[in-house]
């Protein structure tokens, strides 16, 4: 017992020798599991505070929603050098106060994975999140395993990682042990362990090469029919060309698709991806690789263009991201919005998409904005109360704020004769700020102005501070398009509801009746309907757009229409019911026409070229 005693207290002792420096040094072992719990090991850095408080992040930049990382770890543990424990107090989700903190040697606890949570409330999006398979693979995202202490994540980060021989890790971080069983990283900072997720698992890896960057994409395939192989020839025409789209040189050496294919839906009930500066991690549904081409192809073209925004182009609240307190930036416009309309016109300028295609697409983003959100809130302010007061309002990022680049963008090509529009002021704005100068959120518009034309200024007051109904009709007459807001003629319809889509039950619902013409009101929808069949044929989402297709091509006046529906009791127990009604033209609203003028003028024609095919 005296010979273990001392040992103990040697390896203390080295211990807190060894963590006389500034670094974080961490220790997880893959290996080593019991009950999907993985155990975390750390040697702090030298402290100077007779109590601290250490964290891990109620929210990460990218995620918009708060999730209390914090609260998936357990059995936290403190000790000295001579394995005595220190007092700890567990202040909240995320933070442990612990006491007499000049003495601590060693931190230890276990964290559960958040793809199966004990408790399934605010469910992380799982790009965001970890998985603990020890036979198959571990999603790591490093925000939800390691921690911090308050005031010092500008800290640098060791990570020693022990995992199976026969697993590989898929990172943008560089291993510097050459072992196959024992991977080290060496991390600047907080900020960069939570911009760099890794995957462990059997390999199946693939490489492109963009001009002077390497791309990793990285798959793990439950079923392996899907491989990173067959993804990356799907991948490689989308990244060169945007690559052109850029420049034809990256910000970036090398960058990494992760990419986790599920058999099943996760809890969050989305699938998606997160963006990192080098990396986007990708939580998407398991299946060939040409079933899952075209999800891959939008998902990553989004993705992909974050290595712009934030990563050369981001303000202060993004820079310096507060993990405990966040404040966000007022530009979400600028990051998801421009990355959003980037991520397709690349797709029509080289023919990826058509130029219909396109339109189909802005149409789409129309009447998403105008029908599901509050089309008259200053994006500003949505920007500023995403996490909160706005926060069923945030998805609009990605509608309206898309919108909002592609005004923008016609609006500088006609200003400048075709000759500068938004790409050009993202690499400007590149320029003048970069990936180590933040700007501050009141002088971004300011200085976009000073770079392209005082009419610019009037432009943000009115539709992204302000809360003016975007100039669409003047800014597409630009590029020679016609835009109709609404549009009333008498066609044949199935009812006019508005239309939703419940992932849990994989149905179409009824989401809201206040549209519904004539025939829907024959027919008898009610808020909440859940489609099951349409004239005895099984309808869910991928099926309906073809059936409404085929059925506007051959219906005729008179037909009888069968839709079976599950409807809600006021109990909230669920039954079918059989909506039916002879079929008859009715009043039918198009929402937000937009079509290609044949009779273009020569100056329209110009700016539709820089638009939609880059000729400058």
């Amino acid at each position: 017992m005296k010979k273990m005693s001392l040992l103990l207290c040697c390896l203390f002792a080295f211990c807190i020798a060894f963590s006389l420096d500034n670094t974080y040094h961490y220790a997880i072992d893959l290996t080593k599991m019991a009950d999907k719990k993985l155990y975390v090991e750390l040697i702090p850095p030298q402290l100077s505070e007779d109590k601290i408080i250490f964290s891990l992040p109620k929210i990460v930049p990218g995620t918009y929603s708060i999730y209390d990382f914090g609260r998936f770890v357990e059995d936290f543990k403190a000790m000295d050098v001579n394995g005595n424990s220190l007092a700890v107090t567990r202040l909240d989700n995320n933070s442990w106060e612990i006491e007499n903190s000049q003495k601590l040697a060693k931190i230890i606890y276990k964290v559960n994975d958040t793809f199966h949570p004990k408790k399934r409330s605010n469910p992380i999006f799982e790009p965001a999140g970890t998985d603990f398979e020890p036979d198959t693979c571990f999603v790591l995202n490093l925000h939800s395993i390691l921690g911090y202490f308050r005031n010092h994540t500008k800290q640098p980060y060791e990570l020693n990682v022990t995992h199976q021989s026969a697993f590989y890790g898929s990172t943008s971080l560089t291993d510097r042990d050459h072992s196959n069983t024992k991977d080290s990283y060496l991390i600047s900072s907080y900020n960069e362990a939570v911009d760099n997720p890794i995957m462990y698992n059997r390999p199946d890896t693939a490489h492109i090469k963009v001009g002077e960057s390497d791309i990793l994409i990285s798959v793990y395939s439950p079923s392996k029919r899907a491989t990173a192989k067959g993804i990356a020839i799907q991948l490689d025409t989308l990244l060169q060309d945007q690559g052109k789209y850029l420049g034809g040189k990256l910000p970036v050496k090398n960058y990494s698709f992760l990419i986790y294919l599920s058999d099943h839906e996760g809890l969050s009930g989305g699938f998606g991806a997160l963006e990192h500066s080098y990396c986007s991690m990708y939580f998407l549904v398991d299946g060939t690789d040409a079933a899952i081409a075209p999800t891959i192809r939008d998902v990553a073209s989004h993705e992909f263009f974050h290595i712009v925004t934030p990563l050369n182009i981001h303000s202060i609240e993004i820079a310096d991201f507060d993990f405990d307190h966040p404040k966000m930036s007022e530009h979400l416009w600028l990051y998801e919005g421009s990355t959003e309309y980037h991520a397709h016109v690349v797709q029509v300028r080289y023919g990826l998409i058509s130029q219909n295609k396109f339109l189909d697409v802005i149409k789409q983003k129309m009447n998403e904005a105008m029908f599901g959100f509050n089309d008259s809130l200053s994006f500003t302010e949505l920007s500023k109360g995403c996490l909160d007061t706005f926060k069923d309002q945030y998805n609009n990022v990605y509608s309206k704020g898309a919108l909002i680049s592609m005004c923008l963008d016609l609006k500088l090509l006609h200003l400048s004769n075709g000759k500068y529009g938004l790409m050009e002021l993202i690499k400007d704005l590149a320029k003048s700020y970069g990936k180590d100068k933040a700007f501050k959120d009141d002088e971004l518009i300011p200085k976009i102005v000073s770079l392209t034309y005082p009419e610019i200024k009037t432009f943000f007051d009115d539709y992204v501070m302000g809360g003016k109904k975007l100039p669409f009709e003047e800014v597409l007459d630009y590029a020679g398009v016609d835009y109709t807001r609404i549009d009333k003629v008498r066609s044949f319809s199935f009812g006019q509801c508005d239309l939703g889509y419940n992932p849990t039950t994989g149905r179409m619902m009824v989401t809201g009746t206040k549209n519904m013409n004539e025939f829907g009101k024959a027919l008898g929808y009610q808020k909440g309907d859940e489609i099951d069949k349409i004239n005895g044929k099984k309808i869910g989402l991928m099926e309906f757009r073809m059936f409404r297709q085929q059925w506007m091509k051959n219906v005729k006046e008179g037909d009888q229409i069968k839709i079976t529906v599950y409807r809600k009791s006021p109990e909230g127990k669920s039954a079918k019911k059989v909506l039916k009604a002879k079929v008859f033209r009715s009043d039918v609203r198009f929402y937000n026409t937009i079509e290609f003028r044949t009779s273009a003028d020569p100056e329209q024609l110009r700016i539709r070229k820089a638009w939609l095919d880059g000729i400058r």
